[in-house]
């Protein structure tokens, strides 16, 4: 069960936890599957993981923001989380092609991780922030 008290908190982590899968799986797999690529068959995620990830990202970060931001009033995390998100949405749309980009990949890549790491970010202020308990 969770308590009103716990559940931005759980935003938060979820969100950290979705931002760091997003590196690992822009980053990391692309190396592994690099490094060893008769591994490439076993490690591929479906096409859709993006998208989902997104999906999941959004409203964990609605709730910890919205949250947040009742708590310390401090709209910079909000917009840190809005640029991240953003920011992952352009990578969902350079690696599906609904963007005109030279390397779809290498947008994928730069904009994903960037997105995550922006994302990832903000929920690491607002954390801060709401457990400070600056107003």
């Amino acid at each position: 069960m969770c308590f009103p008290a716990a559940r931005p908190r759980f935003a938060d982590l979820t969100g950290i936890l979705l931002s760091l899968t997003c590196l690992i799986h822009c980053l990391a797999l692309p190396l592994i599957i690099l490094l060893a690529p008769a591994l490439s068959r076993w490690i591929a995620l479906p096409e859709g993981v993006h998208a989902a990830i997104l999906l999941l990202a959004v409203p964990a970060a609605l709730v910890a923001m919205h949250d947040g931001w009742k708590r310390h009033r401090r709209i910079a995390p909000g917009l840190a989380a809005a640029m991240g998100l953003g920011l992952l949405a352009a990578g969902l749309a350079a690696h599906e092609g609904w963007i005109a980009v030279a390397d779809p990949a290498a947008a994928d890549r730069l904009l994903t991780s960037f997105g995550a790491l922006g994302l990832a970010g903000a929920h690491l202020a607002n954390w801060r922030l709401r457990h400070r308990g600056v107003n």
